[in-house]
């Protein structure tokens, strides 16, 4: 597996203000965070790989912008080749992901084909889901909308336009570091800016239309190569695109790759099942069970299942 300096750095979300706080906005950048996940924890084709990737970056700019304790999970459920992708991110800033696909029906699907499948191609009709876990003693917040347009960047769009009453624009990327090296690492990155509602009564100005539009057209000008650069911070970014109209940083906030499963935890999964059809899963007396997330493996004998039950 190819090393690079992006192994080493933590992800990043910065967020900033522009035009007097009349537009917030932040840049997420998930560097070895999205290499841990993508390549370290998983090795999927690459077009699985980069959607995994869109929607991690996905979901730590809009986990960014909530207060909550507990964990944001983007779950995305298809009727396609890549039938469920889910990842999440808790309000300490860790993040995991993972998918699940028919390579076979992948395979069917880019044969024959001139251009990139696009994202409904993959996943098919089906929905995405936002959902906020503050655990069980609080109510559980979800918003879900049905999968539509050709990007992970559409189904956002979408989903703000139909839950939420700020106006939104992101954009998201997600590829190799050295697209013509297929082990170079990955990496991922979201810009998002969004219109900050005036108090109560309050009627836009001419000047804060104006304001909302540069803002994301600014926003719409920088490319791939810009947002997933190494060589390039997140405060050279925003300089880059709003460095005429002025801005102001606020508190960085570094992101983790990491995973919440246990040996406990797989336990108490496996001992709920009859002890029938454990005995079933079992080879030479020992039953597996293996972290989708971080394909940590964890063996199990019949005795240390029955007395967790």
């Amino acid at each position: 597996m190819t090393k690079s300096p992006i192994d080493q750095q933590p992800g990043v979300s910065q967020p900033f203000l522009l035009y007097d706080g009349a537009v917030r906005g932040r840049i997420v950048r998930l560097n070895g965070v999205a290499d841990t996940v993508l390549r370290g924890h998983h090795a999927y084709p690459d077009d699985v790989t980069k959607i995994l990737g869109e929607s991690m970056a996905a979901a730590a700019a809009l986990a960014d912008g909530l207060k909550f304790k507990g964990s944001f999970t983007l779950q995305i459920q298809g009727d396609g080749p890549v039938h469920m992708l889910v990842t999440d991110i808790t309000s300490d800033r860790v993040m995991r992901g993972c998918a699940k696909f028919h390579e076979d029906e992948l395979a069917t699907l880019r044969s024959g084909r001139d251009t990139a499948v696009s994202l409904l191609d993959v996943l098919g009709t089906g929905h995405i889901a936002f959902t906020v876990d503050q655990g069980v003693d609080m109510e559980r917040y979800q918003g879900i909308i049905e999968l539509a347009g050709t990007s992970i960047v559409d189904c956002v769009h979408q989903y703000f336009q139909q839950s939420e009453q700020l106006e939104t624009a992101i954009k998201i990327v997600a590829g190799r570091t050295d697209p013509a090296d297929s082990d170079s690492p990955w990496q991922s990155a979201a810009l998002m800016v969004q219109r900050m509602p005036g108090e109560g009564g309050y009627t836009p100005t001419d000047e804060d239309e104006d304001a909302w539009r540069a803002a994301v057209i600014l926003m719409s000008s920088v490319s791939d190569e810009e947002l997933l650069s190494p060589s390039l911070t997140e405060e050279d970014v925003l300089i880059r695109l709003y460095g005429t109209v002025g801005g102001r940083l606020l508190d960085r906030r570094d992101l983790s790759a990491g995973c919440r499963c246990s040996r406990e935890r797989s336990a108490k999964i496996l001992a709920s099942f009859p002890m029938d059809e454990i005995l079933d899963m079992a080879d030479d007396g020992k039953v597996s069970m293996t972290c989708e997330f971080c394909e940590t493996e964890f063996q199990f004998s019949e005795n240390e299942l029955a007395a967790v039950k």
